[in-house]
């Protein structure tokens, strides 16, 4: 009986299954990141400016350099915790944290005061910056960076 239990344990798993996890896991994947980020990526060396509007809205700021022939859009978001961690991931190590704060500050070894590393539910500041040809109006380029990074 021990045999036939050791046996049953290295069966390797039926292939539907493993291809079932394998479908799960790669479209898990799109969730992890911004409907923004989806949408340009497949927007990019196709969608023109006025597509990029009605998706979008109108660019927070807008430049245009005629010697390059290209203009630039700034789209401007305040995103929470919440939006860069759609999975719940962090939430999890910022409750374990403000537990043992709170055990520590019930002990007399301070806390309480919070950490001032831990982002919690504070915006943190996105620019989306598009690139579009002058003369086709066309998406070329787009990235996303900190507000505090943006060469206006």
């Amino acid at each position: 009986m021990h045999l036939s239990f050791r046996n049953a344990c290295l069966r390797p798993m039926p292939r539907r299954l493993v291809w079932l996890v394998v479908l799960f896991l790669v479209l898990s994947l799109p969730a992890c990141s911004s409907w923004r980020e989806s949408y340009l990526k497949d927007a990019l060396k196709k969608a023109s400016q006025e597509e990029v509007v009605e998706q979008l809205g109108e660019p927070w700021r807008k430049k245009t350099s005629l010697l390059k022939s290209q203009s630039t859009w700034i789209y401007r978001y305040a995103l929470t915790q919440d939006d860069l961690d759609p999975m719940g991931v962090d939430k999890l190590g910022r409750s374990v944290f403000k537990a043992t704060e709170g055990v520590t500050a019930m002990m007399g070894l301070g806390g309480g005061s919070g950490n001032p590393l831990d982002p919690g539910t504070r915006p943190l500041c996105i620019h989306y910056v598009l690139t579009f040809d002058e003369a086709t109006k066309i998406l070329q380029r787009w990235m996303r960076e900190a507000c505090a990074d943006t060469d206006l």
